[in-house]
């Protein structure tokens, strides 16, 4: 018999569009794509920060507030025309270390009790590699989920990244392979770190399009109100948004 706190979890999933941005390699931009992409999508998305010990996408958007709960339970950061929870609406600016499975039971909580009341849309960022926070998505949405596999060029990272890629396959989980900080574009196309064979190659090899993502400094200049970025960056991504 299903644990009543995942059913409800499992039951606020069942009927809406669930996509998770994850990577098997740290460092790469998940939570800037994440955040930049539940924007793109706009209306009626709820992005929700599954990476529970750093909890980086409320910084993103400059939020270091509770989250008010109503009759409908945890209500959602409104913010950029989208919702977005995160564990740091509850624990505010603490850390958090948490043992084994009980990421799976925040997490679960997490979905449980928010108010999802409106939304269509679920975007999830979960944290890097391949643990329980994947088995925690998986056992909620049945692998009924599109994936953004983020890597950089770096021929570790797509290295890193082909295990996850492999595994979503044997899944039966379709997605696309994001390759982020691939290029500047200063008036022509320049590779400070490396061309981008390796992950065309791996693109061919699982069947999974492929997407390369700019390099923009100024993205810097928006932590704490990236819902305000405008770049070259967020243009990239609104075209992923229109393919999903």
């Amino acid at each position: 018999m299903t644990e009543p706190l995942r059913q409800l979890a499992e039951d606020k999933l069942k009927d809406r569009k669930v996509i998770a941005v994850m990577s098997a390699k740290g460092g790469v931009g998940k939570s800037v794509i994440s955040s930049l992409l539940a924007l793109s999508i706009g209306k009626g998305t709820l992005l929700i920060d599954m990476d529970v010990h750093t909890m980086a996408t409320a910084k993103l958007f400059g939020f270091n507030s509770l989250h008010n709960v109503g009759k409908g339970g945890l209500e959602p950061f409104s913010v950029g025309g989208i919702g977005l929870i995160s564990l740091s609406g509850v624990v505010k600016d603490n850390y958090v270390l948490l043992p084994g499975n009980n990421v799976g039971k925040v997490m679960e909580s997490l979905v449980a009790y928010v108010n999802m009341e409106g939304f269509k849309t679920v975007v999830f960022d979960l944290p890097p590699g391949l643990g329980e926070e994947l088995l925690t998505l998986e056992r909620l949405t049945g692998n009924r989920f599109t994936s953004l596999i983020v890597t950089t060029p770096s021929k570790v990272s797509i290295k890193v990244v082909e295990y996850l890629i492999r595994y979503l396959k044997e899944r039966r989980v379709n997605g696309f392979l994001v390759v982020n900080m691939s290029y500047f574009n200063c008036g022509k196309i320049v590779r400070p770190f490396g061309g981008i064979d390796e992950a065309k190659s791996l693109s061919e090899r699982y069947g999974i399009p492929l997407f390369e993502m700019p390099i923009d400094p100024s993205i810097e200049e928006f932590v704490g109100k990236v819902q305000d970025y405008r770049g070259d960056l967020k243009e990239s991504l609104e075209k992923i948004a229109t393919s999903l």
